[in-house]
């Protein structure tokens, strides 16, 4: 019988003329073993795969050309819009414009406004998505267009849909991070033009080469001198470590000599003045004719810095800056700041991370330049470095979170917050965090203004609102007691306290204790 099967499932394995039969037709005969079935059902699935992956091949396809054509037609309405702004006279402006005149527009109107456009279109998307009401009478670039030309009006747009939509104040801030351009705009000659800016704020027309070497001569004379340079010395070693710059000839007497120099008038070593002195000459190396020059400029600007600028670093402006910090993280994650207190590290956050103007923080000598581009372009100076310390926290607070129970390991994951953090964001940030304070101070002082100059007439109304009532509960208790009535002496004095700018009746009514008069000023009110 077993052969009798054989023969028969070889037999039916056969086509006409006794070929082979494909193995989706022998899957149809019957009885059919094991094997064929595995072999059978591979192939099912395999051409079920290859299917489905050339479905996504065209799917990927067509999203790809639905993606060139949104790009291009993003491109186009960027043109209309940078044709549109350039004249307020649409009629008058000349039909063709060249690409001087464009190319301002195009770098500092478009990107902002696309930038706010793309943030609403995922703020909506997102309030859609968790199916709350957004409200929103105008489109995203209708909306766009009006706030986008500055910052101020971008900051105030979603300071205003946060007191709408009861957004968190750390939601609000991440959302204006969004719509906000990089504060590190790209420059064709970095060096030069940062050079250029230092010097701009820091240098002052009066600082020369023989101030300098008056005092540097003085600092070498002084009993504290031995001392100071062995403390330069050692922090010299140390001091960004690793950078190449530093090995550069004669830079560590530069550097020693305006360190010693700017410490000796106390007597004692400043901590991080070599940081601050090599970051200065870094910056300022490349725009001067000899590394003496550079030597002069970098100490009157350590000099403009310490003095002029009132940004010390002495136990002060230290407490000054902590509570400053610790106020500003308090409003934006308060449960980190209640972890920080509690490991007792908030005063650690903000001295160590924005010591010495920051050169101690930890980050490289590029992005530390970098940094000081902004500080030094920004109106509050380096007043703007609390607001970078509290990005740079808010950017890592998940994991700061997840270190609450260990205090020595949330203190060295502070300590590598400016290495892990990209540079670029936590300045978006701190940016964002900047323009949303400014925005909510302006609203809070409109609204104090206008409660003190509303507040004293209304409580005028209330007051004469209350004796009038207060007369007319007088008159009506008169009027009920026994031995008065409507000719009664009470009620007539009684409404000779209240001056009428017309005639006064006194005829009564018995209906009516109050008067004529009384009755027709309450139903006014009414």
């Amino acid at each position: 019988m077993a052969a009798l099967g054989a023969r028969r499932a070889g037999r039916s394995s056969l086509g006409p003329g006794g070929r082979p039969l494909p193995t989706l037709a022998r899957a149809l005969d019957w009885p059919l073993s094991k094997e064929e079935k595995k072999h059978c059902l591979i192939q099912v699935c395999q051409r079920e795969i290859e299917e489905s992956e050339a479905h996504l091949d065209e799917q990927q396809e067509e999203i790809e050309e639905l993606q060139h054509e949104v790009k291009a037609l993003r491109r186009l309405s960027t043109r209309s819009t940078a044709a549109e702004t350039i004249s307020p006279r649409s009629e008058e402006a000349p039909a063709e414009l060249s690409e001087a005149q464009e190319a301002p527009v195009a770098e500092a109107v478009v990107p902002r406004e696309e930038l706010l456009q793309q943030a609403l279109v995922a703020y909506f998307h997102e309030r859609s998505r968790l199916s709350l009401v957004t409200n929103a009478k105008k489109s995203p670039s209708e909306i766009a267009k009006f706030y986008g030309n500055s910052e101020e009006h971008v900051a105030d747009l979603w300071n205003s849909i946060r007191e709408k939509d009861h957004l968190q104040n750390l939601e609000a801030v991440l959302w204006l991070t969004k719509s906000l351009p990089s504060p590190m705009a790209p420059r064709e000659d970095v060096e030069l033009s940062r050079a250029r800016l230092w010097r701009r704020v820091l240098m002052r027309p009066s600082r020369t080469r023989q101030g300098y070497n008056e005092l540097r001569l003085r600092a070498l004379a002084s009993p504290q001198a031995q001392e100071l340079r062995e403390e330069v010395q050692l922090e010299l070693k140390v001091a960004w470590k690793g950078e190449n710059f530093m090995s550069t000839g004669n830079l560590s007497d530069a550097i020693a000599s305006i360190a010693q120099t700017i410490s000796a008038p106390k007597g004692k070593h400043l901590r991080g003045a070599v940081q601050v002195a090599s970051l200065l000459i870094y910056g300022l190396l490349p725009a001067s004719e000899s590394l003496e020059e550079a030597e002069t400029d970098a100490f009157w600007c350590f000099f403009q810095l310490l003095t002029e600028m009132k940004t010390g670093d002495d136990e002060t402006t230290r407490t000054f800056r902590a509570r400053r910090v610790h106020d500003l993280l308090k409003v934006y994650d308060p449960a980190l700041v209640e972890v920080l207190d509690h490991q007792g590290l908030m005063v650690f956050v903000a001295t160590r991370l924005g010591e010495a103007f920051c050169t101690r923080s930890g980050l490289a000598l590029e992005p530390c330049a970098q940094l000081w581009d902004v500080v030094l372009a920004d109106p509050q100076g380096f007043a703007f470095c609390d607001f970078v310390v509290c990005a740079l926290v808010l950017l890592r607070r998940q994991d700061l979170l997840r270190l609450k129970n260990d205090a020595e390991a949330l203190a060295e994951a502070l300590l590598s917050l400016p290495k892990a953090v990209p540079l670029e964001r936590a300045l978006r940030l701190a940016k964002a965090l900047r323009a949303l304070e400014k925005q909510k101070a302006l609203r809070a002082k409109a609204r104090e203004v206008h409660a003190s100059h509303s507040q004293p007439e209304d409580l005028g109304v209330m007051k004469a609102l209350g004796s009038l009532f207060g007369r007319m509960r007088e008159r009506g208790a008169d009027a009920d007691s026994p031995g008065t009535g409507a000719r009664g002496g009470s009620i007539r004095s009684t409404l000779r306290l209240a001056p009428q700018s017309g005639p006064v009746t006194t005829r009564m009514d018995r209906d009516n204790p109050l008067g004529r008069d009384a009755v027709s000023f309450k139903n006014d009110l009414e």
